[in-house]
């Protein structure tokens, strides 16, 4: 009889299908919140619970033109699927330039990138799994 008083409980109670699921990453679980790993600083990350990494940070640009190597804040476990680089302008400078990187990346703890004008501002955005 425990099963049947379960199922009332269930019924009565009206929990739908989430009730009856585990917690967990994997498929049919719930994720918890210790599965949205985040490090809300910059350069930083999201995890996310499906495997993709979100990370951001500045690009140190040097003052002489050439390719910058900029490290992740972590490692991505398997690849980098896709880096976005951005030039930051800040008012008055009169910097302004561009600045590029390899967008198809497939190292897990590095980026190259160049910029157009030597020692402007700029950021990442990565995703990676």
């Amino acid at each position: 009889m425990p099963v049947a008083r379960y199922l009332c409980i269930f019924i009565n109670v009206g929990l739908g299908e989430a009730a009856k699921r585990n917690v967990g990453t994997g498929a049919n679980q719930i994720p918890d919140m210790g599965s949205f790993m985040l490090s809300a600083s910059v350069p930083g990350y999201q995890k996310l619970p499906s495997g993709l990494i979100i990370q951001w940070g500045p690009i140190d640009v040097p003052l002489t033109s050439q390719d910058t190597v900029t490290y992740f804040p972590i490692a991505f476990p398997n690849r980098c699927l896709r880096v976005f680089a951005t030039q930051d302008y800040t008012p008055g400078s009169a910097n302004v330039g561009y600045i590029a990187c390899a967008g198809y990346n497939q190292d897990p703890v590095k980026f190259i990138s160049r910029a157009g004008v030597p020692g402007i501002g700029a950021s990442f955005f990565a995703l990676g799994c």
